[in-house]
């Protein structure tokens, strides 16, 4: 995106999917439609949505296209103004685990096709949260991102997590962190899903090595899937391997039965003291 852009909030959309998913997703963001001559009447039967919105439509040649779409466009493009994404509070982690809604944390994601393959991943496993820190909030308004998601982060819910390692902290009673990292952890068994009974889960995928600063708030790690010694996969090629593994966790009793028996298997085991 341009830097000098006096809207730092406008994001372009390039091609119909990603234009779709947001005339679904999130229509009040939509202020423009561009499409050349021969793809003008693909767009027909949204007419009218487009005009109920207060949409503006233009047709132009592929040069003007490709000037607004600020980036390669072969058929449309979108513009569309975003609110800034709200910053995460301990209110939410309470309510993302009473609705047992499943998070994932970007931590330190630099690369627009690394996050749009988080997107991708989560809209095909059914993850809405995502939350994003240590630099990757800098993506939100990044058109490749977007581009690349094909459509699928106009699916997610989108918020910054300021200061993560001591709102981590703040929220252990309430959350359970599960991370991925390239060179640390136990290795993960897709065969077999995270289990954490009663807790609620967030998923976090950091750009490179893990935080030293998080790591403490982290219960669960595990690293990159693939063979030791062999050429390791990249982070856009692990993010759909990963989050399917999480989106098959299963989910804690509304009773608490899981953490009930856990705790009464512990205080089991201190009634029978070694003689």
């Amino acid at each position: 995106m341009n830097t000098q852009d006096p809207h730092p909030h406008r994001l372009i959309l390039r091609g119909l999917a990603p234009l779709l998913a947001c005339l679904k997703h999130h229509p009040k963001a939509l202020r423009e439609v561009v499409a050349t001559a021969a793809f003008a009447p693909m767009l027909a039967e949204h007419d009218a949505t487009f005009a109920e919105l207060g949409v503006k439509t233009r047709v132009v040649g592929p040069m003007e296209l490709a000037q607004t779409a600020e980036g390669p466009c072969g058929e449309v493009c979108a513009l569309t103004m975003r609110p800034e994404p709200g910053l995460a509070r301990i209110s939410d982690f309470a309510e993302w685990r009473e609705s047992k809604e499943s998070i994932v944390i970007a931590d330190g994601v630099t690369d627009p096709a690394d996050l749009a393959a988080i997107a991708r991943g989560m809209a095909a496993f059914g993850l809405k949260r995502l939350l994003l820190s240590g630099g990757s909030e800098k993506l939100a308004y990044d058109p490749e991102a977007w581009h690349l998601s094909r459509g699928a982060m106009e699916q997610l819910r989108l918020m910054r997590a300021a200061a993560l390692g001591g709102l981590l902290k703040l929220v252990e009673d309430k959350c359970c962190v599960v991370a991925l990292s390239p060179d640390m952890g136990r290795k993960i068994d897709l065969a077999v899903p995270v289990r954490v009974p009663a807790r609620h889960l967030a998923l976090l995928i950091p750009g490179g090595r893990l935080d030293p600063d998080i790591q403490p708030r982290v219960e669960h790690c595990y690293r990159f899937p693939g063979l030791v010694g062999q050429p390791p996969l990249s982070l856009a090629e692990i993010a759909p391997l990963a989050l399917a593994w999480f989106a098959s966790t299963p989910q804690p009793r509304a009773d608490g039965f899981l953490s009930r028996k856990r705790a009464r298997h512990a205080k089991d085991k201190g009634s029978n003291p070694a003689n």
